[in-house]
């Protein structure tokens, strides 16, 4: 999975010279966080709400009311942007993009390719992609099992599941405490006989997360709810994401 598969495209971005009541107002009216700054089509910096909400006067001001919208009007967004933003490229893995946010401390990160901005990339884009490539959408069991770290484990793993005529909707590893662990996500709504099956195989199955019963389906539940981890009920949102 790479960016460009993730980003957001084309961007929503504000002019240098705009004001911070104009880069305000495409925030809110686009739901965003972040406006990459043009100058001449050419990107020079980003502005996000922290820097609006910062750039505002505190309630300890002396400025009166109508006071601050003129504030608003008059500063613009060369005042406050970051210049120089980091970036990153289309082509480049999405895992790239969450290990420079999370180094770096930032929430998202104009995608360019060469002089041209291409588009944006965020957290909520990251976690959108860990979404899907996790299968949480798809419904069905969800299996953490234990896998030996030599060549032919995980073709193991996965003939055990596809032999009792079990479909294997998502499969991904990691390194905990010195052990490979395998986040296995099956089409079994009751996936006892392959929790059995791996376990006899030597594929010990060290958590099981079963699929939903009908009537939390009704509910839009996605978890048993034993191990209920995620709800798809929309919460109440903020202006901004």
């Amino acid at each position: 999975m790479l960016v460009r598969d993730r980003m957001s495209s084309p961007p929503i971005t504000v002019d240098v010279k705009a004001s911070l009541a104009e880069a305000l107002a495409l925030m809110r009216q686009h739901d965003i966080r972040r406006l990459p700054v043009l100058q001449r089509s050419r990107l020079v910096g980003i502005v996000t709400w922290t820097d609006l909400m910062r750039a505002q006067p505190s309630p300890a001001s002396t400025l009166v009311t109508w006071e601050i919208p003129a504030l608003l009007r008059s500063a613009t967004v060369r005042e406050i942007m970051t210049p120089d933003p980091i970036t990153i490229g289309p082509d480049a893995p999405i895992e790239a993009a969450a290990v420079i946010m999370r180094r770096e401390k930032i929430g998202g990160l104009p995608v360019t390719e060469g002089p041209v901005l291409r588009g944006v990339i965020t957290e909520s884009d990251i976690f959108k992609a860990f979404i899907d490539l996790t299968g949480l959408r798809q419904g069905g069991a969800r299996l953490v099992v234990e896998v030996a770290d030599r060549p032919g484990a995980v073709a193991g793993l996965a003939g055990i599941v596809e032999s009792l005529g079990v479909r294997l909707t998502s499969f991904a590893t990691y390194q905990q405490a010195g052990r490979r662990l395998a986040v296995v996500r099956v089409d079994a709504p009751h996936p006892l006989h392959v929790v059995q099956a791996l376990d006899e195989g030597g594929y010990p199955v060290i958590h099981l997360a079963a699929a939903p019963e009908a009537d939390e389906v009704a509910r839009g539940t996605r978890y048993a709810a034993h191990t209920r981890a995620w709800e798809p009920k929309a919460r109440e949102r903020s202006p901004i994401r």
